[in-house]
């Protein structure tokens, strides 16, 4: 236990045992500790006491001190002290009045598992025990294949293997200190190695998915991946395998055109392979800027005479949506008769002049024959040539006043007419349309949602059809016109990887310089046209008051856009009169149904409303019996547009 007497007053001993007791109260404020423990052994007010120690009237006196001569005063014995030290775990002063003993490991880590090699998984939680016996008290240190771990200083080593790198021998070190801080011996404990499981590969970072790089840069791309064991680096080029390119990084010098394509990397160790996602590398060309960006944008869906179709609405909605996200202003008209999409196409080439890109999209029903035909609405069972729009007579408008970029899309088939069904199309004479802008500008782009004599698909079950599914992810991103049709091409052939492709998009491409859609416009060169296009197009929600006489009612009536961006389907809903019917009737009878409503909501909508339908009757009724109408002059509040669109 002890070198003195146990029964020896703490006053009775060496002074030079006594100072060196009180040097290591004093040291680290250790007599704070030992100080709370006796005022709570004794009962004593603890803060006040410890305010009394630390109060010193004399040069020679200490807190340490103090405390001392107050268990001196208490007859305290060294085995009581022993005690109280001990208790307090003061163990190096508790060493200054214990015998001393030997250091010996009693347990070694291995000991524990009963195995020197120890085999673990990744998120496994690892304790590692090593327990020492001596006086002065042992202290701990562990290592890791002979380096020290920082803050592992007890006796336990806890930890959860979260990385390969924790793989390896671990070790304690024990050792004395004396109080004074004297190094007495030094025993290492047994090593235990830790083997890791192999554990599959994970991808922590990504490389980037796009980068543009200046000819004769410099450019690296790099990934990061984790697994037990280390995991392997190969990197392609557009799935050519690049020889000695083995690591995380690749770095590629002076970047040219041949360098331009799609990077990954293919990752693996002993148990498992991964591939991380493309990294598509494009020269970083200068960018282009344009006085405007318009679109015309058509859906034909309800056919008059052909069987409807079922995703067109959706097509046209998306892109139009998408294009007015990348600062597009948007014409977008849903079912138009031929009429109708004439006069479309001639009030929106009006507006295709000098530096304006121009984008316009058509979805609905077509065929092919010698060049690319959209049929309206309104085209006859037994169509001819004549009854339809073919792509030169829309070239030949869009192109004569010399825009900066024109792209035309058409989502649609680009199948013959059956023989069987429309012979007479085989023998009509077609319609030469010549088109030519007058500077000759290399500014053309037509895009097909497939080839010739294909068909163009709509999913069954899907909100969108096959080509738009593929267009809508590339449409407004900041790439060349060039490549975005390129990659929405290859989208569509990856989907039918091990298929027979029978829908395969297409595009022609006369432009030279490096188009985006999502290029800038300019603040100040803004054409007149242009604003004047922008007043027809605007539309805004409209709330008006009404009267219905004979009822003795008033109401407010709100007037809006049916479905975004369709410019040509107006709501019109009435607000405010709970416990009435509501009917809505056209004045004068359209030679189509136009009108269309939903009682339960009170609102109607029509579609493509006719300058010369006359007024929109709404009447109110009370238990099925009409007690008043009033007419709503919808002309009034549609788009502008429409008066031109409708003649």
């Amino acid at each position: 236990m002890t070198h003195f007497d146990k029964d020896t007053y703490i006053e009775c001993l060496p002074v030079t045992v006594y100072n060196e007791i009180v040097n290591a109260l004093n040291k680290d404020a250790a007599w704070i500790t030992l100080a709370n423990h006796v005022a709570e052994e004794l009962q004593y007010p603890c803060t006040l006491w410890i305010q009394s120690l630390n109060e010193i009237k004399h040069p020679n006196d200490s807190p340490g001190q103090k405390l001392l001569s107050e268990l001196s005063i208490k007859m305290c014995t060294i085995e009581i002290l022993h005690t109280l030290l001990s208790d307090c775990k003061l163990y190096n002063i508790l060493s200054i009045i214990s015998d001393p003993e030997p250091l010996s490991i009693i347990m070694h880590p291995t000991e524990e598992f009963q195995t020197s090699i120890l085999k673990v998984s990744f998120g496994h939680r690892l304790r590692l025990c090593c327990k020492a016996v001596g006086m002065p008290l042992p202290n701990y240190v562990w290592y890791h294949n002979n380096n020290e771990l920082q803050h592992c200083t007890s006796d336990v080593l806890d930890f959860i293997i979260v990385s390969a790198s924790q793989a390896g021998e671990y070790r304690c070190k024990v050792f004395q200190i004396k109080n004074d801080g004297t190094l007495i011996s030094t025993l290492t404990s047994k090593a235990i190695t830790v083997q890791i499981f192999s554990t599959p590969v994970v991808i922590e970072e990504q490389p980037q998915p796009l980068l543009e790089v200046k000819e004769g840069e410099n450019f690296t791309i790099h990934c990061k991946a984790n697994s037990y064991s280390k995991p392997r680096y190969q990197w392609f080029h557009d799935n050519t395998k690049l020889e000695g390119e083995t690591s995380n990084i690749l770095h590629v010098k002076q970047f040219s055109l041949k360098n331009e394509g799609k990077y990954y990397c293919y990752i693996y160790n002993d148990i498992s392979e991964i591939y991380t996602q493309r990294t598509r590398v494009m020269m970083d060309l200068p960018k282009c800027k344009a006085v405007a960006k318009i679109a015309l944008v058509i859906a034909n869906e309800e056919y008059e005479n052909h069987e409807c179709l079922l995703t067109s609405k959706n097509d046209a909605a998306c892109i139009g949506n998408l294009l007015k996200e990348i600062g597009f202003e948007v014409i977008c008209l849903l079912n138009l008769t031929i009429t109708q999409m004439k006069n479309a196409i001639k009030i929106f080439s009006k507006a295709l002049v000098e530096g304006v890109y121009g984008l316009f999209y058509f979805a609905g029903h077509g065929f092919k024959m010698q060049e690319s035909y959209m049929l309206a609405t309104d085209a006859p069972e037994a169509y001819l040539r004549k009854d339809a729009i073919c792509e030169s007579e829309l070239l030949s408008a869009f192109l004569e006043n010399d825009p900066e970029l024109l792209i035309v899309i058409l989502d649609m088939c680009q199948t013959l007419p059956s023989k069987e069904f429309n012979p007479e199309i085989y023998h009509e004479v077609p319609t030469v349309n010549v088109y030519k802008s007058k500077k000759n500008l290399r500014n053309l782009i037509q895009a097909y949602s497939t080839s010739s004599h294909r068909p163009s698909y709509e999913k069954l079950n899907c909100k969108y059809g096959l080509y738009m599914e593929h267009l809508s992810e590339y449409i407004n991103k900041d790439i060349t016109v060039t490549k975005l049709f390129e990659e929405v091409g290859k989208s569509i052939d990856s989907c039918f990887k091990g298929k027979e492709r029978n829908q395969i998009p297409m595009f022609a491409v006369s432009v030279t310089k490096p188009f985006r859609l999502t290029d800038a416009t300019y603040k100040n060169k803004r054409p007149d046209i242009i604003n004047y296009l922008s007043k027809f197009i605007s539309y805004s929600t409209q709330t008006i008051n009404v009267l219905f006489k004979q009822a003795r009612m008033c109401s407010r009536v709100k007037i809006s856009l049916f479905m975004e961006p369709y410019l040509n389907i107006v709501r019109i809903k009435v607000l405010d009169l709970p416990n009435v019917e509501i009917n809505f009737f056209n004045s004068i009878p359209a030679k189509r149904n136009n009108l269309f409503q939903d009682q339960h909501e009170k609102e109607c909508w029509i579609h493509n409303p006719q300058i010369n339908e006359g007024p929109l009757v709404i009447s109110v009724s009370k238990d099925g019996i009409p007690i008043g109408a009033t007419v709503l002059h919808i002309k009034d509040y549609i788009p502008p547009l429409l008066k031109l669109v409708n003649i």
